[in-house]
C-alpha cells in the first residue's frame, strides 16, 4: 500500500511543469534523471551535496486502519534538500500548492483529501545544504 502512496506523490510532482523546472529537471525526465533528485525513502540513494541539490525525499510515516477496514490513516513525509534554505522552502511551497486539501488519483491508488499536518526546516549536517520538511496526513482507500 504505501509503495502505491510513494509512487502516487512522486507522479504528482513529476507531471507539473513548474516543479519540474524548479528541481532543474525537463517536463519528461528519463528516469536516471528521476532518480537524481526524487529518493523513495527516508535515506537518499546519492550522496547529497551542494552540488547536486536540489534533491527531495519522500517516505512514510507510521498511520493506522480506520473504523472502515478498507481506509487507512497515513502520514507521510518530504523533505526538501536545496542550496538555499530560500530554494529548498521554494520547493516545500510548490508542493505544498499540489497537495494540500486535495485528492491524489492515480491508477490503482486514490486518497481523500491531503491535509498539511507540519513544516519547518531542519538541519542537514551538510555544508552548503539546506532542508525544510512536510508532514501529510492522508487517508486512503486501501487495494487488495
Amino acid at each position: 500500500m504505501s509503495l502505491q502512496l510513494i509512487d502516487a506523490i512522486q507522479c504528482t510532482h513529476t507531471t507539473d511543469r513548474e516543479f519540474m523546472a524548479l528541481l532543474k529537471l525537463t517536463h519528461s525526465p528519463t528516469p536516471e534523471e528521476v532518480v537524481k533528485r526524487f529518493t523513495k525513502g527516508v535515506e537518499p540513494e546519492i550522496v547529497v551535496t551542494k552540488e547536486n541539490v536540489p534533491h527531495i525525499c519522500q517516505y512514510i510515516m507510521p498511520g493506522q486502519y480506520g473504523r472502515n477496514p478498507l481506509v487507512f490513516q497515513g502520514k507521510f513525509c518530504i523533505d526538501f534538500y536545496g542550496k538555499t534554505g530560500y530554494e529548498a522552502k521554494h520547493l516545500f511551497e510548490r508542493s505544498f500548492e499540489l497537495l494540500h486539501d486535495r485528492r491524489i488519483v492515480q491508477p490503482k491508488f486514490h486518497s481523500f483529501l491531503c491535509v498539511l499536518a507540519y513544516d519547518g526546516d531542519f538541519a542537514t549536517g551538510i555544508s552548503g545544504v539546506k532542508g525544510y520538511k512536510g508532514i501529510y496526513d492522508i487517508d486512503y482507500i486501501r487495494m487488495n
